[in-house]
């Protein structure tokens, strides 16, 4: 006998290639059986080599043999290659683990050149599979991240456009979709100063991150607002800045609710130093009353030129004393006995007083409701804030003018708090007292309720009559809102809360539960900023379609250009190049009916008179409140439907 031949060397390194081989490595004859196997394969398959020999694939591996099979068979009957398809499934080895493999068939010729069986080549994939699907998903859920944050986020070109932006950017600019800012150009249509972008860039080009700057940026419809950007600049290759990406967070409201914040501390500070003040100069005045007291009472009759100093003594201490009292008023450190008071009734009372100090060229217009507005309120501290107040209305009508009183049930709503920030939500009555006097510009407004500032020439006023106001308010648990209008005249609201028992009997229809809101459109012509800014959004989240004009002028052409969307026109009366007043009579000119909603610290029936009774106006007194606008809206677009 024979004894075998050794392998060639050729042989030998194809068995050690076909053995040692890191990808998995089998051959298969026409029946689609295997006839050698490697030992990376058969781990894969989690099967010894030996077993895999003259078994089919289907009996090797039922999991797989449906997805297998077919491709085997089509190398068998073309004679092509199948390469680099993926396979996925299960292999007894490991049930319930989804497993990956990349493997290539090709044909192994038979003696005639036809194919006689077939040669594979496996490598698991299953890992990297895994990790891509890992950052699929991980994408999936950043780009869910960005599309659904509350922030503004977006990438820019150096030269100034929007590569990406995300739905809140959109938003906060007031455009309808984020495909509408791709077009814009941020220096001129998103920066109010365009320079502002280039000196940002040369200051922050060198920076590896960019935190907390402020900027000021325009809406599609011109409003302003504070935003704050932090992020980071994107560099190419060669190091130098090709874009930015960023987050931008609207704060306009934040820093609003700052300064009213270090105003009540600026107040609370100031109300603190007085109160000292206050306390220490009611002892030397009460020294001094009293000594002067036994002084008169030891003096002979005759001496009549000393009583006279006594006298004048005295009063110069009481003077001081009513001083006292305002300022611990201001202070909230006077002392109250609240009972619960009518409001309306007391008003009626009050004006029979007030009535006293008014000379006749002044007319006084009452608006009290014969609904009870009951307060608890100490009477002597109210008749001291309504005083004052008919006092100030006085003095701002020198040449004669409106008094207009009036007094409602009112709630106060979380919705109120970007105009009106330390307000505390729930039910109160308001007092309202309007003048016709020259009014307030902005400046004075904002010190209006600072101790001792005055406009009043000197010995003309003490400059404590508001801030008494305000301290007494406040120490009633109450709110004080100002607005003016110069050539005007000015409107202040005290709130104060509804007595308990009758907020506790308020029915629930004649609670405010729901904002009103609706789906018309409506034109709001307002040409201050924030409260346009304020308006637009109450009325868009309580459904309304908005556009918004910044001027009369604005508004009239909005109007004309978009007359048959515009269901109703909300419209402040004094603003510059067309008032609103001016903005109605167009439209009237016009032959347009559509209704007309005024907004003004002018007292309301002044506009009953200019408009002459049309049905179609409405009125809300400045400053408003949510609840105010939405109803008045709401009752005059119901109206007559």
């Amino acid at each position: 006998m024979n004894a075998p031949s050794a392998p060639t060397l050729a042989e030998a390194h194809l068995r050690a290639f076909f053995t040692e081989a890191p990808a998995g490595l089998a051959m298969l004859d026409a029946d689609l059986r295997y006839l050698r196997v490697n030992e990376t394969l058969a781990a894969m398959n989690g099967l010894a080599a030996a077993d895999h020999v003259g078994r089919s694939v289907r009996e090797a591996l039922p999991e797989l043999a449906p997805t297998v099979e077919p491709i085997l068979e089509r190398v068998l009957a073309t004679g092509d290659a199948a390469l680099n398809i993926e396979v996925v499934g299960e292999t007894t080895a490991q049930p319930g683990v989804a497993r990956t493999w990349l493997a290539s068939y090709f044909p192994l010729p038979g003696p005639d050149g036809a194919p006689a069986g077939i040669g594979a080549i496996v490598v698991e994939d299953t890992r990297r599979r895994q990790l891509e699907r890992a950052q699929r998903r991980s994408g999936e859920e950043f780009r869910a991240i960005v599309e659904q944050a509350t922030y503004g986020i977006y990438r820019s070109s150096l030269e100034g456009k929007f590569v990406r932006v995300n739905p809140a950017l959109a938003q906060m600019l007031g455009y309808d979709s984020p495909a509408e800012l791709l077009g814009l150009d941020l220096a001129r249509d998103v920066y109010v100063e365009s320079s502002e972008r280039d000196r940002l860039i040369a200051q922050y080009e060198a920076a590896e991150a960019i935190r907390g700057v402020e900027v000021a940026w325009k809406r599609k419809d011109g409003h302003h607002i504070l935003v704050r950007l932090s992020g980071r600049p994107l560099r190419g290759d060669d190091g130098q800045v090709v874009g930015f990406s960023m987050i931008a967070e609207d704060i306009t409201e934040e820093r609003a609710m700052e300064r009213a914040l270090q105003q009540a501390q600026k107040m609370q500070a100031i109300g603190q130093l007085t109160s000292g003040i206050a306390h220490d100069f009611n002892n030397l005045l009460t020294v001094i009353l009293g000594q002067a007291s036994l002084l008169a009472g030891g003096l002979p009759p005759e001496r009549t030129d000393l009583r006279s100093d006594l006298a004048a003594l005295e009063d110069a201490a009481k003077r001081g004393a009513t001083l006292v009292r305002k300022l611990l008023g201001f202070s909230r450190h006077e002392a109250l006995v609240p009972q619960v008071l009518d409001l309306n009734a007391w008003v009626r009372d009050a004006l029979q007083l007030v009535g006293r100090l008014l000379p006749s060229t002044i007319e006084v217009e009452v608006a009290a409701g014969a609904e009870p507005a009951p307060v608890e309120a100490d009477a002597g501290a109210l008749e001291q804030v309504f005083m004052n107040l008919a006092t100030n209305a006085r003095d701002a009508m020198p040449a004669g003018g409106t008094l207009h009183v009036e007094v409602r049930r009112t709630q106060l709503l979380e919705e109120d708090r970007p105009l009106h920030a330390w307000i505390r939500p729930g039910p109160f009555v308001c007092l309202t007292v309007s003048d016709t006097g020259a009014g307030m510009d902005r400046g004075t407004l904002a010190r209006a309720l600072e101790p001792f500032f005055t406009t009043k020439p000197v010995g003309g006023g003490t400059g404590l009559g508001l801030p008494m106001v305000y301290g007494l308010v406040k120490q009633h648990q109450g709110f004080v809102h100002l607005y003016s209008e110069i050539g005007r005249g000015t409107t202040v609201k005290v709130y104060l809360p509804l007595a308990a028992g009758a907020a506790a009997s308020v029915s629930p229809d004649q609670e405010v539960t729901a904002l009103p809101g609706g789906t018309e459109r409506i034109l709001l012509v307002e040409d201050d900023e924030r409260l346009r800014e304020v308006a637009e959004r109450l009325l868009r989240k309580v459904g309304y379609q908005v556009m918004s004009a910044s001027d009369g002028r604005q508004g009239i052409e909005l109007y004309r250009s978009h007359r048959s969307e515009i269901d109703l026109v909300v419209t402040d009366v004094v603003m510059p190049r067309l008032t609103g007043e001016q903005l109605y009579e167009a439209l009237r000119r016009d032959g347009a009916r559509v209704k007309v909603l005024f907004t003004s610290g002018y007292p309301q029936p002044h506009f009953r008179e200019r408009t002459r009774g049309d049905p179609a106006v409405g009125f809300v007194t400045k400053p408003w409140t949510a609840a105010e606008l939405l109803g008045g809206i709401r009752s005059l677009l119901e109206q007559n439907r």
